[in-house]
């Protein structure tokens, strides 16, 4: 079967699309004879951050020269985006051979789509020989997939309230669930201040040093647009210092977590590695710059997807329009999924945004569009909005009424990214 028709396999052959737990994957690991997928393995976890955390190590490294696995989730355009060996998405063929080798080794074990790309990519990594497997949670932690595999270093970016009905209703019992990626022997990083207290009794239990974000590591930006300072420890607790650090194209938080989790490895990561490796990164719908091939205007993309991540969105455009005063207007194109917090999401966005072109995503999980309208309209949001059938309508409608000097956003999800990403060209 080609890559098409095993994607198309591995969504059907679990009655539900999310199960959490391990017993069933663990088993087929065995048959498989999965072992470490790499020398050294992080976990990265969190609400927020964890893909641009796990492409801020993944560039360090490949600069420094390690050979480097990534396993990322969801994808935008091409499923191959999740599973990447020395930077590079996998091919085809590579996937395809890892599919069959799990559909062979499950036998009446049936698997979820997420375990299914799991298991494929931690052979895929296995069979690579890589010096350092970078693994991003799916959802949660405790029960997750990924989970299956004791990591050297567990990162947790931050804790917010998302997927309530899986992994519970407030910051503590969701930190509970994330916190399950802890080991002992392990040292941990937890990417925000104040972490929920679940986070800091399981490390406590555990006997493991936690580093946190403005406690134990910290960042600085020396200039807006060039600088910035880094500080942290190392596994010996040594301090740690990067000064006049070039600024990345990603948030410096994550970079910050980045830097600290590879610094409790027994690795060598020099200045000009940071450097040179988040000089040019770039990642997909990570606060992206394009511009409409039709009619030339701005774009920015953002897969920020709850209130929290919507939060640091309206940061980084209030951030954005003082350095370019020339805006006069930023409208968001907004579509989410049915689970999703809408009327946080929006009410962090209207302080930055004068305009909500909301819309529906196509897929089954998507929030629609009447029901996203109204519920927005209840909640007394003070900026306008209009509502699409389609995300590519309200994106084109967005286009042609801006002005030469607007700014239009696209967020929401991963799926509202992929609608229109290809409309545009990179900026």
């Amino acid at each position: 079967m080609n890559l098409d028709s095993w994607l198309q396999h591995i969504s059907s052959v679990h009655p539900r699309e999310i199960e959490l737990g391990l017993a069933r994957i663990q088993g087929v690991a065995k048959r498989m004879q999965l072992q470490r997928p790499a020398r050294y393995v992080i976990t990265v976890a969190g609400t927020n951050g964890k893909g641009s955390c796990v492409a801020c190590m993944e560039a360090m490294l490949e600069q420094a020269g390690y050979r480097t696995a990534a396993y990322t989730s969801p994808h935008i355009h091409r499923f191959n985006e999740r599973v990447r060996v020395s930077a590079e998405a996998v091919a085809d063929a590579v996937l395809c051979e890892a599919f069959a080798l799990v559909d062979d080794c499950r036998g009446s074990i049936s698997l979820s789509y997420f375990e299914f790309a799991t298991l494929a990519a931690l052979w895929i990594f296995q069979q690579a020989e890589v010096d350092i497997a970078l693994l991003e949670v799916g959802l949660g932690g405790r029960l997750d997939a990924v989970n299956i595999i004791d990591p050297d270093v567990a990162v947790i970016t931050n804790i917010s309230l998302d997927h309530q009905d899986w992994l519970g209703a407030d910051l503590e019992s969701i930190g509970a669930e994330k916190a399950g990626i802890l080991r002992s022997s392990t040292p941990a990083v937890y990417g925000a201040a104040a972490p929920p207290s679940s986070i800091v009794s399981k490390a406590a239990e555990l006997a493991i040093p936690l580093y946190i974000q403005a406690e134990d590591f910290h960042f600085e930006a020396v200039d807006w647009s060039n600088t910035w300072i880094w500080q942290g420890k190392d596994a010996h607790q040594k301090a740690l210092s990067f000064s006049n650090l070039k600024r990345p194209k990603l948030a410096l938080s994550n970079a910050s977590i980045a830097l600290q989790a590879l610094s409790l490895l027994p690795i060598t990561l020099t200045a000009d590695a940071i450097n040179e490796g988040l000089q040019e990164l770039r990642l997909a719908g990570r606060f992206e710059l394009r511009r409409d091939r039709v009619s030339g205007q701005l774009i920015l993309l953002d897969v920020a997807h709850n209130p929290a991540a919507a939060q640091l969105l309206a940061g980084n455009l209030a951030q954005y329009r003082l350095q370019d005063p020339a805006i006069v207007n930023m409208a968001v194109v907004l579509a989410v999924m049915a689970d999703k917090d809408i009327e946080g999401m929006v009410t962090a966005l209207a302080s930055s945004v004068d305009i909500c072109y909301v819309a529906q995503v196509e897929d089954p999980r998507r929030m629609p569009v009447a029901e996203a309208a109204e519920r927005l309209f209840r909640s007394g949001v003070k900026i306008p909005i209009i509502q699409f059938e389609s995300v590519q309508d309200a994106y084109a409608t967005a286009c042609e009424q801006a002005s030469e000097h607007d700014l239009i956003v696209v967020t929401g999800s991963f799926r509202t990214i992929a609608s229109v990403r290809q409309l545009g060209e990179i900026t």
